[in-house]
């Protein structure tokens, strides 16, 4: 389990020593600490995403000021490789325009990156991206290519099936929480429409969601562990955080178990990781009983 960047301080707190750039590693099968590898630059609101056996970290927000100072806020262009191997991070071809607070996924050995917006400092306005940026990662130095995209949304979630990727909740550029769910067909080049999350406190903003076994999961600050329906029509309520949070992550461990991990919970940080087990069928416990379908991890880090 890796992770990379963050923020440190209190919601909305941002300066130079808030933002992290340090980079841990957590081995998930009886791995009891965090191992410190290479930092690289600050950034928060950035994607990780693994392929072959590197991984890939794009764009992300960084702040300028010193600590009591004005906040002057900016969004990352860099696109950076880690290889375990060598234990180094390489430069890649930067993003066509920074972006931060989008999510990414990698289909067919290509990196697709949605969403987001851009941050230009001081007091400047975001400007809100209307592009899906793709680089093929067995060609990086080809650079990157711009597609047409028919939202504009930030703190989303992309996760893939086949050949598709869910673009998932968010905020949109009237600053307005979404439930929206948005589809992109690699073959085909077509648009469509997913279901929309279920409702929720801050609907599906700074949602996270992850592929397992070809089934995309999902949750939001209500708490429930969501999965997508076979029929793709509707979600599915698999089980429940213990501790909801937004701003976090879902991250696989092993074939049949998700990890949920960083985030807050509306008053503070969390400094756990959450072991979740999904049901088998896509019934909701009853009020008040134990749920056999769902274990959690005690707090392995701070």
């Amino acid at each position: 389990l890796y992770v990379s960047g963050g923020h440190r301080g209190d919601r909305h707190d941002y300066n130079v020593r808030m933002v992290s750039g340090a980079f841990h590693r957590l081995r998930i099968a009886g791995g009891s600490q965090w191992e410190t590898l290479p930092s690289t630059s600050s950034a928060q609101g950035v994607p990780l995403v693994a392929y072959g056996n590197c991984l890939y970290r794009i764009g992300g927000m960084a702040a300028r000021n010193e600590p009591g100072t004005k906040q002057d806020l900016f969004s990352r262009a860099e696109v950076l490789r880690y290889d375990p191997r060598r234990a180094v991070w390489d430069e890649l071809p930067a993003l066509p325009e920074p972006r931060s607070s989008h999510d990414a996924t990698v289909v067919g050995g290509k990196l697709y990156v949605g969403g987001g917006w851009q941050l230009t400092g001081g007091t400047n306005k975001p400007v809100w991206p209307s592009s899906l940026l793709v680089l093929d990662l067995t060609e990086p130095h080809a650079g990157w290519k711009e597609i047409p995209q028919p939202f504009q949304r930030r703190a989303l979630a992309a996760a893939a099936i086949g050949s598709r990727i869910f673009f998932i909740g968010g905020m949109d550029s009237d600053n307005s929480p979404t439930l929206a769910v948005d589809i992109y067909d690699t073959k085909s080049g077509a648009w469509s429409r997913g279901p929309d999350l279920p409702p929720g406190k801050f609907k599906g903003f700074s949602c996270s969601a992850v592929t397992q076994a070809d089934r995309i999961y999902a949750n939001a600050f209500q708490g429930d562990l969501l999965r997508l329906a076979p029929d793709e029509r509707s979600w599915e309520v698999v089980g429940r955080l213990d501790h909801p949070r937004m701003a976090h992550r879902l991250v696989t461990a092993g074939g049949t178990q998700l990890i949920a991990l960083g985030g807050e919970d509306g008053d503070a940080k969390r400094p756990d990781l959450e072991l979740l087990t999904p049901a088998l069928v896509g019934s909701t416990p009853e009020k008040g009983a134990a749920n056999p379908d769902r274990a959690t991890a005690s707090q392995v880090h701070n």
